[in-house]
């Protein structure tokens, strides 16, 4: 439940934003780039500082990069499978387990040195095809619900039902 009410919360903080659709959109999609990379935490707080350099939207950058720090395992695994479907390898994962994230930093270091012949590159290789088009289709989403939707969606999920309760 609590994990409920906090995306309520930072959805409502979203909604409520006074900047541009593009501002906003922007910022969501650039905060959602570094949790397709291991930064093991500091996510949000690079989110933030990638949308002060294109002068997005900060708060839609945070919470760009805190719904996807709830997501990353699931991230890694498709780094990883977009990798070797684009690469022809046969690397099996399905399942968060699956992923060793320590082994992902040092195979990812290893894939710059390397070259092609790692699970590195692989999942490098996976890494940037996902940021480019979560990146797109989020900016196009977010842009396209903020302008037309923003008012419709921020009373639905603000609204309160009361059921039972006696006025004073």
């Amino acid at each position: 439940m609590k994990i409920k009410r906090k995306m309520k919360y930072y959805l409502i903080r979203l909604f409520r934003l006074k900047s541009s659709p593009h501002q906003v959109a922007l910022g969501l999609s650039i905060g959602l780039i570094p949790n397709w990379l291991p930064t093991f935490g500091v996510g949000p707080l690079l989110s933030v500082g990638l949308a002060k350099l294109v002068k997005a939207n900060t708060v839609a950058a945070f919470i760009g990069g805190v719904i996807g720090t709830l997501i990353w395992p699931l991230l890694f695994i498709l780094n990883y499978q977009v990798g070797s479907f684009l690469l022809n390898r046969n690397i099996k994962i399905d399942e968060p387990e699956e992923v060793e994230y320590i082994g992902a930093i040092q195979h990812t270091v290893e894939g710059v040195v390397d070259g092609f012949h790692s699970s590195g590159f692989l999942f490098l290789t996976g890494a940037t095809i996902n940021i480019v088009i979560s990146s797109l289709l989020s900016y196009f989403i977010m842009y396209f619900l903020f302008k037309k939707y923003n008012l419709q969606i921020l009373n639905k999920i603000s609204s309160r039902k009361y059921s039972n309760k006696v006025s004073p």
